[in-house]
């Protein structure tokens, strides 16, 4: 298998889920929690297949899924505060949106 189908078969799930939160007008809690928890476990699979892995391209893939979940993990608390309660709109993690707020 050639390093190009690796780093496809490991983005194929991100634009979904990047689609399906920019669409919904409000998340709720558990959605946004079952999603994050998605892309978590989906993450730590692809982790435990590379680290079975010899080869530089691979082990390479492997530290770039790693230092993504720790960004994707860094963002989630940053995202939801600690005294429990979830506000959050699709504006925040439309990228569209998020670059568009940020230009003003």
């Amino acid at each position: 298998m050639t390093i190009v189908k690796y780093v496809v078969d490991v983005l194929r799930p991100f634009p979904y889920w990047t689609l399906w939160m920019s669409k919904m007008l409000a998340l709720t809690f558990h959605l946004f929690v079952t999603m994050y928890n998605e892309m978590f476990d989906f993450m730590d699979g692809v982790m435990r297949t590379l680290a079975k892995k010899k080869t530089q391209c691979k082990e390479d893939l492997f530290f770039a899924v790693k230092l993504a979940r720790q960004k994707l993990s860094k963002y989630y608390t940053e995202v939801t505060p600690m005294m429990g309660m979830l506000l959050i709109s699709a504006d925040n993690l439309d990228p569209f949106w998020k670059l568009r707020s940020c230009s003003k």
